[in-house]
């Protein structure tokens, strides 16, 4: 039972109460009025009779007279009760009002409070649809999809080959030139481990790397071979920026991860490492960060338990799910010392914070920022707008 139908039953009950009170009040002056008027009749035959009789008994009068006055007495005396009673049934019906006032103004303001908290339990239930439907569009972002994994870690792979050695690159930037430049060449720029350009190279690193391997998975375009050049790097971070010998728009490129949500990853955060182990097709495996704070050299990396092995170098680590580039693999532990073996879980790679600082003392800021490439690093670039690349004067 409702709080407003419980409240309606007792002031119902009251009411009938002060009915009762009311007829019984009436009843009881209806039986006085009739009383009154059956001694009336009574004393009026009484005096009647008594006309003829007190001409011959004057005593008998005098008794009349008495009872006669008696019964007025009783009447009056009735009289005043009857409307004692008509002042309590008053008051009583005055009271009975105030209560029953009292009584709808509670049940207004129940009813009042009722429907307050029935419009918040339906501002509370919007909101839980509202974020069911918020919660829905999140979730598929919240899984690894195969597709988005391919586009966005294994499309960005670039292997790296010469000397008897091999290694992996990741794609980090196809812009255009700034204003003033062809708007058909691209600028295409990978970001790889310096240990690996100096073994495929040797001692000479002004030279190619004319063995660069491109892969397109999951699109029409074949892979692609071609030459690539050392445009800056610091031994040290193991780190270096080579451009890729096309100016044609790559198809995809690593997305580098915002540096807030880069400063939220710690250890037991989820993370992929994609590389070219042993000269194989680019290789995906999932793995934790295990430690952000390993020294090497004055440098620090970070480490995943991911399996790596030779060949991985150079290649990227990447956030789960939203598989944006979070560093560049760099080397393996090792343990023993006539013959050293791997420890494939543990790896380390250089984080992207410092890779963006590094970039920026270079001068190379547009890279991480995905600007076009300023004016005053076209020369760096080998770019000129009379200069074409060996392939494009052939095509043309």
């Amino acid at each position: 039972m409702t709080v407003r139908a419980m409240a309606a039953d007792d002031l119902r009950e009251r009411s009938r109460c002060g009915r009762t009170r009311m007829l019984a009040l009436l009843v009881l002056l209806a039986l006085v009025v009739v009383h009154s008027q059956r001694v009336s009749r009574g004393v009026a035959e009484r005096a009647t009779g008594s006309e003829s009789s007190s001409r011959e008994d004057p005593e008998a009068e005098r008794r009349g007279q008495v009872i006669l006055e008696g019964l007025l007495r009783r009447i009056d005396g009735s009289q005043r009760r009857i409307e004692q009673a008509m002042g309590d049934l008053d008051i009583a019906s005055r009271a009975l009002a105030i209560e029953q006032a009292g009584f709808q103004a509670e049940l207004d303001a129940r009813e009042s409070r009722l429907r307050s908290s029935l419009a918040d339990v339906a501002a509370v239930k919007a909101l839980a649809r509202e974020n069911a439907v918020r919660l829905g569009d999140i979730g598929p972002e919240t899984e690894l999809s195969s597709e988005r994994g391919k586009r966005l870690m294994i499309q960005p792979t670039v292997q790296l080959r010469g000397n008897g050695t091999v290694g992996s690159a990741v794609v980090v930037y196809s812009g255009p030139f700034a204003e003033g430049a062809s708007p058909e060449r691209y600028c295409n720029l990978a970001l790889t481990a310096f240990h690996v350009v100096a073994e495929v190279l040797g001692n000479r690193l002004d030279r190619e790397i004319d063995a660069v391997k491109l892969f397109f998975p999951g699109t029409d375009q074949e892979t692609g071979a071609l030459t690539a050049r050392l445009i800056a790097y610091d031994k040290a971070k193991d780190i270096a920026l080579l451009s890729l010998g096309t100016e044609m728009r790559l198809p995809g490129f690593a997305h580098l991860q915002d540096d807030a949500l880069l400063g939220e990853l710690d250890i037991f955060s989820q993370a992929c490492a994609v590389g070219c182990p042993l000269g194989s097709n680019p290789i995906a495996t999932m793995g934790q960060i295990t430690a952000v704070d390993k020294e090497v050299d004055g440098e620090k990396f970070w480490m995943i338990n991911a399996p790596t092995y030779f060949g991985n170098s150079g290649g990227g680590v990447y956030s789960v799910p939203d598989c944006n580039l979070i560093g560049i693999f760099s080397m393996i532990y090792t343990y023993g010392k006539a013959k050293p073996r791997l420890v494939p879980h543990m790896g380390l790679f250089l984080p992207l914070g410092t890779i963006r600082r590094w970039l920026d003392n270079e001068g190379l800021g547009f890279v991480h920022e995905g600007s076009p490439v300023p004016a005053k690093a076209w020369k760096k670039m080998g770019y000129s707008p009379q200069n074409r690349l060996p392939e494009e004067e052939k095509s043309g």
